[in-house]
């Protein structure tokens, strides 16, 4: 049990030492797109859910 431990760790850090890691640029980039979409979507889950809402108000005051 011990040693595939030890082999499985082993491995981890073989693998690691072949990751290609992003740069600084790389990873502010990746980020701003992710809170840009974020927001995006944000602002249209709001107006459906806002549209909707008073529709059905609309249908239900009636």
């Amino acid at each position: 049990m011990k040693d595939k431990i030890i082999t499985f760790f082993n491995d981890v850090l073989k693998e690691m030492r072949k990751v290609t890691w992003p740069t600084r640029d790389e990873l502010r980039e990746s980020t701003m797109v992710v809170l840009a979409t974020t927001v995006v979507f944000s602002a249209f889950v709001f107006v459906v859910d806002w549209l909707m809402t008073t529709a059905l108000n609309l249908l239900l005051a009636a």
